[in-house]
């Protein structure tokens, strides 16, 4: 397969000795652990990593405490990865990928920590709590999956076509389509070698983005028609009470960047009921680091892209998240003018 035998683009860091030291027996067992509702950019990565293993001669276990959404049922390997609520045997490695938080596996972590010699934590939010026996968490990567196509290159392990569109899947939407102001030449450059490798960006777009049926376009009109702009049009939100909408609607829309998208919005907002919890979606422009406002109520991300979950009322909620946003957009406004 052509590019398969290119020296790897280089990240800014190289993949730590310890990182690579769990992967480099000849065979052995290793649960892939997915976080809630797992996305492309962790299902991409732990895909891509379980299908390597495997040509090496690994018995792979991929799950987590949700299954794949039907959005991503394009993804090479999608149909082994299933809800876990026990763990089967010992493990040699466990791994997870962009997941900063150990409390989105829903218990399952401590699961894979009493079932796995080595619990490797493979991430780039620069809030990962750091859980793991080995934690290789890299900042300067725009996608968790530049990490893990390091690691494979690294290890010496062929990318295969497969592999190549799990990978490619991955940094795409982790990327936010290479839109996001964290994206570097070297994410290019690996995009580039999956697409050699055998990955084909207009199978993924398509798949992510021009897959609606008539009823979810009609049902994406209604929810927009919810969208809030403030008074000086740099703050919008999205706010979904419980049962306004059907779940695999929000999980396969990035509802959260509609609002984004008005020009004079610095910090966008998607508010929605859900169990029993408020789950919020920060999106931001660079003007204001939405990972703050996010802490604020225990959660954590990116600068301009972060989340959390708070348990209360959803007006309640609503009304103390716009304010912390609110507050966050000014004081970013008075840092600029005073610089």
């Amino acid at each position: 397969m052509p590019g398969r035998d290119a020296r790897p683009p280089a990240l800014p860091v190289p993949v730590p000795e310890e990182v690579l030291v769990p992967f480099r027996r000849d065979r052995g067992r290793v649960l892939l652990l997915g976080h809630v509702h797992p996305d492309a950019d962790v299902l991409g990565t732990l895909l891509a990593l379980g299908l390597a293993l495997e040509d090496r001669g690994w018995t792979a276990t991929l799950g987590g405490p949700h299954p794949a959404p039907a959005v991503l049922s394009f993804l090479p390997g999608v149909t082994r990865y299933r809800t876990l609520t026990a763990l089967d045997g010992r493990f040699d490695v466990a791994v997870l990928t962009d997941c900063p938080d150990p409390a989105r596996t829903e218990g399952l972590i401590d699961l894979a920590k009493a079932s796995a010699s080595t619990v490797v934590n493979i991430d780039h939010h620069p809030d990962n709590r750091r859980y793991g026996h080995v934690n290789w968490v890299e900042p300067v990567a725009a996608a968790t999956g530049e990490l893990v196509y390091a690691l494979l290159r690294e290890l010496g392990i062929p990318i295969t076509p497969g592999i190549a569109t799990n990978l490619f899947t991955a940094i795409h939407t982790d990327t936010g389509s290479f839109r996001y102001s964290n994206v570097t030449p070297a994410t290019f450059r690996i995009a580039a070698e999956l697409v050699a490798a055998g990955a084909d960006p207009a199978l993924v777009s398509n798949a992510l983005y021009e897959r609606r049926d008539a009823g979810a376009l009609r049902a994406l009109g209604d929810v927009l028609r919810r969208v809030e702009l403030s008074d000086d049009g740099r703050l919008a939100w999205l706010v979904l009470p419980e049962g306004s909408v059907e779940e695999r609607f929000v999980e396969a829309e990035d509802l959260v960047n509609y609002p984004r998208s008005i020009g004079s919005v610095r910090v966008a907002c998607l508010i929605r009921e859900r169990g029993g919890q408020v789950k919020i979606s920060l999106r931001g422009k660079g003007d204001v680091d939405v990972s703050r406002i996010a802490h604020r109520f225990g959660g954590g991300g990116h600068p301009n892209a972060a989340g959390c979950s708070v348990a209360g009322s959803l007006g309640k909620v609503t009304a103390d998240v716009l304010a912390v946003a609110a507050t966050a957009i000014r004081e970013a406004a008075e840092e600029s003018r005073t610089r």
